[in-house]
């Protein structure tokens, strides 16, 4: 009976795996606050921006190659991540855990180690691991996600502002409900902030646009950035998906505190203080 439960559990973890990993992994769910977040006040929703306020369209035709802009100035980080998978179905709770160094150096190498792990033997192998293993293939699949979001392939709808708490300081963002107009695997519904100030990808929350499979009736996710100088970096990604025959895994990531980051200036910024009137081209 044992082996029995341990193949369902494996056949429920492979059907799982494709809606955990639909998630904007690069530079991109429900983020724990720090000690120094909640010093902050979470501001309620303004269901009205500005008169002043760009539109959606504005918002994201500015909001694109300033993304673009302000990844091609990253030349290297390290981080401590952690990778956690918790499952509840078949054969009762499980969970895994593990710690990976990670390191990154432009333009596309990229090295992870695994420092420690603990948990499940099954859920480290079937998904922890694979995870870890096509990290490569996550980063650029969540630059193509980030890269879709343009007027060919979503409509967007500028929902109101709101101001989130953030480690050096409170940030005033607009929201965006976005809604797939081509429904593929890299396509999602759901709503983006976008920062005010400087037009970056703040949080993302959806779900996939297209269900991965029959055996999966829901799934959603979560991505929250922090700002680092000029770049904006990944902060705790969660995934969630629940089987139709039972079982529902949820995958969350936390970047750490990027204790080594070099860049370098961004093109936009020189030129803006150089040409003051370059800043109002580019939405400052």
């Amino acid at each position: 009976m044992r082996q029995i439960a341990n193949r369902s559990l494996a056949a429920n973890l492979i059907l799982l795996l494709g809606t955990l990993w639909v998630v904007p992994a690069r530079a991109q769910n429900i983020a724990v606050p720090s000690a120094s977040d909640t010093a902050v006040p979470h501001t309620p929703l303004r269901t009205h921006a500005n008169a002043a306020s760009p539109t959606a369209a504005e918002i994201i035709e500015r909001m694109l190659p300033r993304n673009q802009e302000r990844l091609a100035t990253l030349e290297r980080y390290e981080s401590e991540r952690t990778y956690r998978v918790e499952y509840t179905g078949t054969g009762g709770e499980h969970h895994a855990e593990v710690h990976v160094h990670a390191e990154y150096m432009a333009p596309d190498q990229k090295r992870l180690t695994v420092v420690s792990k603990s948990g499940s033997k099954l859920l480290y192998e079937k998904v922890l691991r694979r995870l870890v293993e096509s990290e490569q293939e996550a980063t650029a699949q969540s630059t193509r996600m980030q890269m879709t979001l343009g007027p060919k392939n979503y409509d967007v709808e500028l929902l109101g502002e709101e101001t989130l708490p953030m480690p050096d300081g409170p940030i005033r963002t607009w929201i965006l409900r976005v809604t797939p107009k081509v429904i593929n695997k890299f396509t999602y519904r759901g709503s983006i902030w976008v920062s005010e100030d400087d037009y970056a990808l703040v949080k993302i929350q959806g779900e996939p646009a297209k269900n991965p499979s029959w055996w999966i009736n829901r799934a959603k996710f979560e991505s929250t950035y922090l700002r680092r100088g000029h770049l904006w970096l990944p902060s705790k990604i969660t995934s969630s998906s629940h089987v139709r025959i039972g079982g529902e895994a949820t995958l969350t990531i936390e970047y750490g505190a990027y204790p080594v980051l070099l860049e370098r200036t961004p093109r936009a910024i020189v030129e803006s203080a150089q040409n003051p009137s370059s800043a109002v081209a580019l939405g400052r």
